[in-house]
């Protein structure tokens, strides 16, 4: 029997259908809030989805959906794809939560994913479209019994946010057989760093190992020196101790990192790379503090022409990228 999802009539102001898990069928892992597209056709017994991990401030699966400033709805919508989004609740964060929210990330361990996936294709099974909006009473709902094959999926994405980032690390080793399914990660201003292994250095050798795929990153100030981190090491640059890689490496096609403020300037300008790679090698900066990717981190934010409402950029850097993705994504 699939757990329920919640079709609310006074949350379907944009096409496609807007679903809210529901416990009254049974427990679901994470509140969790679900975006169909118009063009999803369930009949078809594929779906491909795009599973988004918040960052702070978001009260609950509703609130994601509706008043948090990612819209995400909306990029689905304005991308065109076929797709079905798929937000699990984290929890809130910050004024005293953050205990709490890490606590929703630790939980996306094990065999979460692959458990967690299997109860949306199971809710998804019974055809929203036919079903929930026929006003299928709850009674009907437990003594449906559908005859097709199960919903499966098809091209999965992991994307996050901020705060989101710690959970799609741990999200990507927790998916199981669904691990094969799995074609892209996006990340959106969520490198902050952790110990004992940096983002950086766990992002770069997930990219390069047997269930790498590729990952885009996208980032502003705040996450600015481990994303350049991650930049210089996939270049071949740098190595995880942030020093200057000699010889260079190879270039890591399947890391992708991306400033999101336009500057009118290369990159590799922006971080001053030609002056510190003709720097003599005595001269180079030593300590790890100051060694070549802090370097080029504090040339690329002074040469970066910022913002000036930073909150509002980091969760532009959200909207833009997530509708950029998938506009530009041939697999979905």
């Amino acid at each position: 029997m699939p757990l329920y999802l919640n079709y609310d009539e006074k949350c379907q102001n944009l096409p496609g259908m807007t679903l809210f898990s529901d416990s009254r069928l049974g427990q679901w892992s994470k509140q969790t809030a679900i975006y169909v597209s118009p063009g999803v056709d369930f009949d078809s017994g594929v779906v491909n989805v795009v599973l988004w991990l918040h960052g702070y401030f978001v009260k609950g699966a509703e609130q994601l959906f509706l008043k948090d400033r990612s819209r995400l709805r909306e990029q689905v919508l304005a991308s065109r794809k076929d797709v079905v989004l798929v937000a699990p609740w984290l929890g809130f964060g910050e004024q005293g939560n953050n205990a709490a929210f890490y606590a929703g990330v630790g939980d996306l361990k094990g065999g979460w994913g692959e458990s967690y996936i299997n109860q949306v294709l199971d809710a998804l099974r019974p055809n929203p479209a036919k079903y929930l909006r026929s006003n299928l009473t709850l009674e009907g709902l437990t003594q449906y019994t559908d005859t097709r094959p199960l919903l499966r999926l098809g091209k999965l994405v992991i994307a996050c946010h901020s705060g989101g980032g710690a959970g799609m690390r741990n999200l990507v080793g927790a998916l199981g057989r669904y691990t094969k399914n799995l074609a892209e990660c996006w990340g959106f201003d969520c490198l902050y760093g952790q110990r004992p292994t940096d983002d950086a250095t766990f992002w770069y050798n997930w990219a390069i190992g047997g269930n790498g795929r590729p990952l885009h990153i996208y980032y502003g100030a705040g996450t600015a020196p481990q994303s350049v981190k991650l930049d210089l090491m996939g270049q071949g640059y740098a190595n995880d101790k942030g020093q200057l890689r000699n010889p260079e490496g190879p270039d890591v096609q399947r890391v992708n990192v991306t400033l999101a403020v336009p500057n009118g300037r290369p990159i590799y300008d922006l971080m001053g790379i030609e002056d510190l790679l003709d720097m003599p090698a005595p001269k180079r900066p030593p300590t790890a503090r100051d060694n070549f990717v802090a370097k080029a981190t504090d040339n690329l934010i002074r040469n970066t022409h910022w913002p000036a409402e930073g909150m509002e950029f980091h969760y532009a850097i959200a909207r833009d990228g997530l509708r950029l993705r998938l506009k530009v994504s041939p697999f979905l």
